[in-house]
């Protein structure tokens, strides 16, 4: 049986100081963090009454942009804490407990307006980044958009230029890098679009081709 090296009960342990480590952007890889957020916002373009699905809705920060721009929000997580954090934030919107990983939860409206993420997709190597978009962008309705934040550089050296001055702080992760991600996703039938937000952080906006 295959470990998973990012379990739940990490997340679930992370939970209650969560917010205090991302608020604090002082630190890799949590630079720019409240601005890629915003940009995620920014380039999703809701309009009040727009569903929305927060994939990794974590302790619902992101979910809070959309909230506050009228949108009817879903949330989905697999730490049991984390969700419990968000719930207290945002007791409006709707969660669901569930690993995307292992499908499209039954208990999830077949198709959204926006599906959105933040800080998440880092934990998955790049042919599980192009799957679970394929697979995400598929419960989107017909000019809906997937609009995903994270640890992001624009190539390998930016990615080691970053590296040296992270130091100890620096952690070996499946961190994006825009000009592999475009190759890897040229077969998938989707368009994906890289916005940097700051040294270690971006966003892609990703639809499926016409």
């Amino acid at each position: 049986m295959e470990i998973d090296p990012f379990p739940a009960a990490d997340f679930d342990a992370w939970a209650s100081s969560y917010d205090q480590n991302v608020l604090d952007e002082s630190r890799f890889p949590f630079w720019g963090y409240r601005q890629a957020l915003q940009m995620t916002l920014d380039l999703a373009a809701v309009q009040a009454g727009m569903s929305v699905l927060d994939v990794g809705v974590g302790t619902g920060n992101l979910a809070a942009l959309f909230a506050a721009s009228g949108c009817r929000l879903w949330g989905v997580d697999f730490s049991p804490a984390m969700l419990a954090e968000a719930q207290r934030k945002l007791p409006q919107a709707r969660y669901v407990l569930a690993d995307l990983r292992q499908g499209w939860p039954p208990d999830l409206p077949a198709a959204f307006d926006r599906i959105v993420s933040a800080y998440v997709f880092h934990h998955f190597d790049t042919p599980q980044k192009v799957r679970l978009c394929v697979e995400l962008t598929a419960h989107l309705t017909l000019q809906g958009k997937l609009v995903i934040a994270d640890v992001a550089f624009p190539n390998r050296d930016e990615l080691a230029r970053v590296r040296q001055v992270a130091g100890s702080a620096w952690e070996e992760e499946f961190y994006w890098l825009a000009d592999e991600t475009a190759s890897a996703f040229c077969h998938s039938g989707l368009e994906v679009a890289f916005t940097p937000v700051s040294a270690c952080a971006g966003a892609f906006t990703i639809e499926r081709r016409p």
